[in-house]
């Protein structure tokens, strides 16, 4: 650097503007027209030591030179010399040599240099540059400090060489990625910047190039007029094509400068009233003392660069300068003339450009959008194998005008060759938005909508209509659809892209398609619609639509002189690559296999880990694979979910490995040795962590390294039944590879050990189903590892309680060896990333989780802390949350709405930067799971409630406080906000509890309620639950929660019974009745405790008592009765699993058992019912029995006895029936527990607790031997007339007395069927009519079996017979009978032959299922139900064939074992015994229903196997076997069509 010897005087503040000026020429050495802009500005040296560089650019300086100024300037205040760190060739470059050295070695977009070189950024200028003078360049914080960087290194390096910017690779490296929304690239000078940057390098090269398109403000972008928002122009008419602004503005400027002074004032009089623009005229304020050059630019900013010149052109005709006029078109036209010539070269790139910039916001990636929405009309064939590009798009859903598409030949079934898209019907996407969206799997699996008929499906309902029909018909529909589409609970906006895709021209507003256009503008604005068309004639056609009908151009958003090859080749070039690429699994002898997209889009709920996962999705030399990787490891360590790219990268980079946590090693031999040893086909492993300290991560640590040993996936979709998961995950083990290969399944956040269980249980079944339990013994390769995390308080007690070899534990404290690990890791973060010190939950697990770090850490957060404010508010809120309720968090849509912010855009920043205090503490999530939700929590578990601790500290704000105004604000409990979680969040904040530390049992309350118990006490708990109450209004939860603290902590029974009378009114459930009995329980109970302790006895007490007792035994009745009403499980579950809910169907047996128990105690204690007393003892058991009454018990006259009596007469009807009701219980729960096997300690307590009781009820009412035998064997006779007695022996004696004991007569002899159905001709012939139903079903169903036996029998009936008495009989009990066993007569004797409709049928198959329901509930619950009888090919009776006759094809030559593992995996229909003798029905699967279909009538049937078919609501068509059980028909070995 040359130093200046020039002498100034000794201090800064006694410069004149001559030695400022001076300093600059000689010393800083910037170019004059600095040094001049100074002098202008009168900046002496007393005004230059209080200049920093953003008063340095106010004057108009570039950056560049501005931050060398502001540089010399510090050194010159510490009375010091600039001097270089650099070496002294980089501050002789030029500014085109600093770009070309920031392209071609530092690998930064080429904006970025670009963005430099125009700021005179020089190599003496970029030596002054900090990062922060970068990233006020627009430079983002990664590539800025990656210069920084790169800039540094050049002392440790060799000079580098700089080659001139001169092909079109160098060019176009490296490529931007865009985020910017659609409309961005409507900005007329971001057009022609980038119009301007083509011009030059065209000139050099005409091939395609990727360019950056500047970003805009949203206020800039709304000023700019409609026809002019061309990003990129549209090729083959002149008036689409603009020369550079710049360019304009100069040629305006030099016609304007050749006016005189006072024909200026003239020009500008008339340019300031110009009325003939659709534009306003420009202000006079803007125009006021402004020059030639002023003006050009204001006119070309105003008017856009198409009309600015000819604006001047008619103003200057008007203020008669002919000549000027004149001069300025012949420039325009020259200049108009150069732009087409250019852009005739260039046009197809400038058209593959617009598009991906269209697609992609400028960038050259599809990722910038969440989904995308097609609507298509009809294609052709040809067109099919250009389409393809419609795979990669993450589409919604397509709205399909083609009733052809779904059938061979047509778009939809070309795209399900590779793809998964379930096709739905517009009515579909009606009802509450969650049940559509968990109903159609959308976000899962692509929607593909068939909007005007599907000819695929054979029926008139799905005909194609014309368009005045469809208008009448489905337009409404459809628009309902589009509705829904556009719902910012559906899809957030902005985040959304439609396209347009016409295959076929629109002739005619007469269009649906043009119908559904305008349909979506009413909802969504036009800038989020693109136009892609086959050809220039569609487009034409469709222009002129819209323009005459919408008043829209539509120019600038489509895409018309592409072939289809070119669109396809164009998008499919487009990243992420990772579509293109193979993503491959593990499979047998160390091989692997290719996971094709189909297979992976129909395991919505697994997130499958490759073997070769992250591989081949970026250009890794780029820099936006820079930018990528440092984003996701600061929001990782920052407090964000780990992600698969986090190990990713450290496997990369081996000089930096993914910390390995202390149980590491641990982990990875538990699960090696369960693989390896265990003789179970499916392993839970349990991870007990504190959360927050690494679990989850630990976890996954261990997936990725084991993924190419095991097929690894995560259960995304903890919603989704067990059962389906269980089917996906079997179909993962089994993929592409005919032998099965063993998966690992990470089970996460789960807080309760036993329900994995029920997937355990689950992927046994669907093994079992899937044939897989053949290779139990062969390999270890069959089997499935579910690794499931649960988050503890308490997890080394947890992992004390249960089986130690297949449980881990994880705490919030680190070993030495891990914190130096830390330590180490701490080291490598400050050398790539910007203060690492701030990635806070790094740092708490850094600092070995020290409470003292945390708690200063809030301290200092909170220090200026406004609870009036807003934000302050809304911080506040999220401690709560954070700290009470895990995966807890608040919506960013509902943030911004409290926080009072009008929402333009989505995007993440606004609300955090609207939070600026407390934003270092706060990060967004976004959840798949949820669609396109995304929440704003606080970083950790440990910060929150080192937060909310630290406002009741300091802030005196307590819990209770900070709660009440949460439930104070209307927003939180909107309808939108249920969608957003927040109010299941503060449900779970009042009512959750926690298990206890020892592991036995749970809290009685919420830690949120025992806290505000403890600090407040019972009063301000009560306010909350009142509150809470009238926000829930409509649950039952809160209430319900009330009572119980109420009944358990402060004994109020009064007052308990009215919040649970309240909760029940709300929703009468078993639930809510259950709470009911709770309390009188409970208060009966305390009325006997409190009894025992006073020593007189009060007979109201009794009355009191009994009267309790009563009112509980009805509640837990009702209980009951509304468990076995259900036709489904209670929509509304338990709110936790307390003992005060019946979690199992008999657990209300067991508290009646106590109130009964309670009640023969009370009775005992009376004075003449002494139970220590024979005499008095057997009255108590005699009155109980109902053998004496009252009068006949020998008692002392006293008052409190008669008192005594006339109670217990009062409620003899009670006390009589208790101990029958008793017995009923214990047969009931005996039955249960001999036939269910005893799989928890739940259970296991309450066996233990019945026993107890059956014990005392041995005592008391079994007195002999004689006695007790009679009670265990419960015999009973029946009472039968002489006549028919002996017929109906004969039948109980060989199990015929039922329909079901009959239809096990199948496998039997023939000659005892014989008689049976003899026996019940005569029973038939004997009984009358009125009272013989059940022996005239029994008689046919009879025959039927006897003629499988022996059909030639003497006995057997034909079928027209059967079929005539069976009609009477339906006409007799009609469609509600109480069994189901005549419809399902019904069902074997009418169903339709190929040929013919029974109309009925239908009728029956609804009767039966729920007859079978009512009748069968509990015995069919989780249970497959057997077919006796299949559907064959012949006619009458010889049209059913039974199960034991197709055995007999198979037995000779097979084992009953193997037989039967046939019919359990489905096996057996695939044996051409079975084909050859079994008719195939033809059906569909509508709304995840299947039905077999017999002309226009659709029959429901039940499939055989849930595998059958698949989630999402797909209709399909489809084949299968039909079988007749006992609730309904049955469809076996479903096939679909396509």
């Amino acid at each position: 650097m040359n130093q200046s010897t020039t002498r100034k005087p000794p201090l800064i503040e006694k410069w004149t503007t001559e030695d400022v000026h001076q300093w600059l020429m000689a010393e800083v050495n910037v170019h004059q027209s600095c040094a001049d802009r100074f002098t202008e500005e009168e900046v002496s040296g007393a005004c230059l030591v209080y200049f920093n560089k953003t008063d340095i650019l106010d004057f108009g300086i570039k950056h560049g030179p501005a931050v060398k100024i502001t540089a010399y300037l510090e050194s010159l205040k510490k009375a010091s010399k600039h001097q270089s760190e650099f070496p002294e060739y980089v501050e002789k470059w030029t500014k085109e040599q600093v770009s070309q050295w920031l392209v071609q070695h530092v690998n930064v977009y080429s904006k970025y240099a670009e963005r430099l070189r125009e700021e005179d950024v020089s190599g003496d200028c970029l030596v002054c540059f900090e990062k922060q003078d970068l990233v006020d360049l627009g430079v983002k914080h990664g590539p800025a400090k990656k210069i920084i960087s790169a800039l540094k290194q050049l002392n440790q390096t060799p000079e580098p060489t700089l080659q001139p910017i001169t092909d079109q690779k160098e060019a176009a490296k490296p490529t931007e990625p865009g985020n910017a929304q659609a409309k961005e690239i409507n900005r007329p000078e971001s057009y022609e910047n980038t119009e301007s940057k083509r011009d030059e390098m065209m000139e050099k090269d005409s091939k395609q190039i990727q360019l950056p398109f500047d970003k805009t403000s949203e206020n800039e972008e709304i000023q700019q007029p409609k026809p002019q928002n061309t990003g990129v122009r549209n090729k083959g008419t002149v008036t689409t094509v603009s020369p550079d602004a710049s360019r304009i503005t100069v040629e305006i400027e030099n016609i304007l400068a050749d006016l005189l002074k006072v024909n200026l004032k003239t020009f500008i009089f008339h340019l300031r009233s110009h009325t003939e623009s659709k534009r306003k005229p420009i202000s006079q304020s803007k125009l006021e003392d402004k020059d030639s050059m002023d003006i050009a630019k204001l006119m070309t900013d105003h008017y856009g660069s198409k009309e600015a010149p000819q604006v001047a052109i008619q103003i200057l005709k008007k203020i008669n300068e002919l000549e000027l006029a004149r001069q300025l078109e012949e420039r325009i036209s020259q200049l108009m003339q150069m732009t087409l010539s250019k852009e005739s070269v260039r046009k197809e790139a400038n058209q593959g450009e617009k598009l991906k910039t269209l697609l992609s916001c400028g960038g050259n990636s599809l990722d910038n959008y969440d989904k995308f929405i097609v609507v298509v009309n009809k294609s052709h064939p040809e067109q099919l194998h250009y389409l393809q590009f419609l795979t990669k798009l993450k589409l919604f859903c397509v709205l399909d005008f083609d009733p052809n598409s779904a059938a061979s030949g047509g778009l939809c079934h070309s795209y399900r060759e590779s793809r998964v898209a379930n096709l739905h019907t517009p009515p579909q996407f009606q009802g509450q938005t969650e049940s559509v969206i968990k109903n159609l799997n959308l976000y899962k699996q692509t929607s593909w909508v068939f909007c005007n008929g599907r000819h695929d499906l054979d029926s008139d309902s799905n005909l194609e209509l014309d368009y005045k029909n469809w208008l009448r018909k489905s337009c409404r529909d459809v628009e309902r659809l589009v509705s829904f589409i556009c719902n910012p609970e559906v899809l957030l906006h902005g985040r959304y892209l439609i396209i347009f895709l016409l295959l076929s021209p629109v002739d005619t507003e007469k269009d649906p398609v043009f119908d559904i256009y305008k349909s979506f503008i009413k909802h969504t604005e036009e800038e989020n619609i693109i136009s892609v068309c086959e050809s220039q004639s569609t487009y034409l056609k469709w222009r002129e639509l819209i323009r005459e009908k919408c008043d829209f151009e539509i120019e600038h958003l489509s895409i018309n002189e592409l072939t289809l090859s070119e669109i396809n080749g164009t998008i499919m070039a487009m990243g992420p690559f990772s579509q293109l690429s193979v993503r491959l699994l593990p499979s047998s002898g160390s091989s692997a296999v290719v996971l094709k997209q189909r297979d992976e889009d129909l395991l919505t709920a697994l997130d499958v880990l490759c073997t070769n996962q992250c591989e081949n999705v970026y250009d890794e030399n780029s820099s936006e694979f820079h930018e990528f990787r440092i984003s996701v490891e600061e929001e990782f360590y920052r407090g964000g979910k780990v992600k698969w790219w986090n190990f990713y990268f450290c496997d990369k980079d081996k000089e930096k490995p993914f910390i390995k946590r202390d149980k590491y090693e641990n982990v990875m031999k538990l699960i090696r040795s369960q693989w390896r040893d265990s003789n179970d086909m499916c392993v839970l492993l349990n991870l007990f962590h504190h959360p927050g300290c690494g679990g989850t991560t630990l976890a996954m640590h261990v997936m990725w390294d084991l993924r190419h040993e095991f097929r690894c996936a995560v259960l995304k979709d903890n919603s989704m039944p067990k059962t389906e998961v269980a089917i996906q995950v079997i179909k993962l083990m089994k993929l592409e590879s005919e032998k099965p290969s063993p998966v690992l399944l990470l089970v996460d956040d789960s807080k309760e050990t036993e329900k994995p269980y029920d997937l355990v249980t689950c992927i046994h079944k669907a093994a079992v189903d899937e044939h897989l339990n053949i290779c139990l013994g062969d390999s270890p390769n069959c089997k499935v590892i579910i690794l499931n995390c649960v988050r503890s308080h308490s997890p080394k007690q947890q992992y004390r309680q249960h089986n130690q070899t297949q449980n881990q534990f994880i705490t919030a404290s680190l070993t030495p060896q891990e914190q130096k690990d830390f330590e180490k890791k701490l080291k490598e973060l400050e050398e790539t990333h910007d203060k690492p010190e701030n990635f806070y939950s790094f740092m708490i697990m850094k600092n070995n989780f020290d409470q003292k770090y945390i708690d200063d850490l809030a301290h200092n957060t909170l220090e200026n802390f406004d609870f009036s404010k807003k934000d302050s508010q809304l911080f506040a809120f999220l401690a709560l949350l954070n700290t009470y309720v895990e995966e807890s968090d608040i919506s960013l849509s509902l943030s911004r709405d409290f926080l009072g912010m009008e929402l333009i855009r989505w995007t993440n920043y606004t609300v955090l930067e609207k939070m600026n205090q407390y934003s270092n503490l706060l990060i967004i999530d976004r959840i798949e799971e949820l669609g396109l939700y995304a929440g704003l929590r606080i970083l950790h578990q440990t910060i929150a409630s080192a937060c909310l601790a630290e406002l009741e500290r300091s802030c005196y704000k307590k819990v209770n406080e900070i709660t009440m105004q949460m439930l104070h604000y209307d927003l939180f409990f909107s309808a939108r906000s249920i969608k957003d979680r927040l109010m299941l969040s503060i449900q779970r904040m009042l009512i959750e509890r926690q298990r206890k530390k020892d592991g036995d049992g749970r809290e009685l309350f919420s830690p949120l309620v025992h806290k505000i118990h403890n600090q407040q006490g019972r009063q301000t708990v009560q306010e909350i639950f009142v509150k809470a109450s009238s926000r829930f209004v409509t649950s039952a939860s809160i209430p319900q929660a009330l009572a119980r603290y109420l009944y358990i902590n402060e004994r109020d029974y009064p007052e308990a019974l009215k919040w649970a009378e309240k909760a029940k009114d709300i929703k009468e459930n078993p639930y809510t009745f259950d709470t009911i009995g709770q309390i009188y329980k409970s208060n009966l109970k305390y009325n006997m405790d409190k009894e025992k302790q006073e020593k007189s006895h009060n007979p109201e007490d009794l009355q009191t008592n009994i009267k309790i007792a009563i009112n509980g035994m009805k509640a837990f009745q009702r209980a009951q009765e509304l468990a076995e009403l259900a036709d489904e499980p209670q929509e509304e579950t338990a709110d936790d699993n307390s003992e005060d809910y019946p979690r199992k169907s008999y657990n209300v047996y067991v508290s009646m058992l106590e109130i009964a128990f309670l009640v023969f105690d009370i009775l005992s204690k009376l004075p003449f019912f002494g139970e220590h007393n024979p005499i008095k003892k057997m009255y108590l058991q005699s009155f109980l029995r109902g053998k004496i009454r009252m009068t006949s018990v020998h008692k002392e006259d006293t008052e409190i006895n008669n008192r005594c009596v006339e109670i217990i007469n009062e409620h003899e009807g009670f006390l009589v029936k208790l101990k029958s009701e008793v017995k009923e219980i214990f047969d009931f729960l005996d039955c249960y527990f001999a036939y269910i096997k005893v799989n928890s300690e739940f259970d296991a307590l309450n066996h233990r607790t019945v026993s107890e009781y059956f014990k005392k009820y041995v005592q008391l009412f079994c007195t002999t031997p004689e006695e007790m035998k009679k009670e265990k064997e419960n015999k009973s006779n029946l009472n039968l007339k002489l006549d028919i007695e002996e017929r109906k022996v004969f039948l109980e004696k060989n199990q015929a007395d039922t329909f079901s004991g009959i239809l096990q007569h199948l496998d039997k002899p023939a000659k005892e069927m014989e008689k049976i159905t003899e026996c019940y001709e005569f029973l038939y012939k004997a009984v009358s009519q009125k009272h013989n139903i059940q022996i005239r079903i029994n008689y046919i169903v009879s025959n039927i079996v006897l003629c499988h036996l022996k059909p030639k029998s003497k006995h057997v009936k034909s079928y027209g017979d059967l079929s005539a008495l069976l009609s009477k009989i339906l006409q007799d009990v009609g469609l509600y009978h109480h069994l189901p066993d005549v419809y399902y007569l019904a069902l074997l004797l009418f169903w339709p032959s190929p040929t013919e409709e029974n109309t009925e049928i239908r009728t029956y198959v609804t009767a039966i299922r729920k007859s079978s329901h009512k009748r069968l509930s509990r015995l069919l619950h989780n249970r497959s139900t057997i077919a006796y009888f299949y559907l064959t090919k012949e006619e009458g009776l010889k049209r059913l064939v039974s199960k034991p006759t197709l055995d007999e094809s198979f037995l000779p030559k097979i084992s009953r074992d193997t037989l039967a593992q046939l019919w359990r995996n489905g096996d057996i229909f695939k044996e051409k015994a079975i084909i050859s003798c079994l008719h195939r029905v033809s059906g569909t699967i509508e709304q995840g229903e299947v039905y077999a279909n017999y002309g226009k009538q659709k029959i429901p049937v039940r499939p055989a196997r849930i595998s059958g078919i698949r989630s999402g609501f797909s209709t399909e068509k489809v084949s299968f076997y039909l079988g007749f059980a006992i609730n309904g028909p049955i469809a076996y070995d479903i096939k679909y069509e396509n």
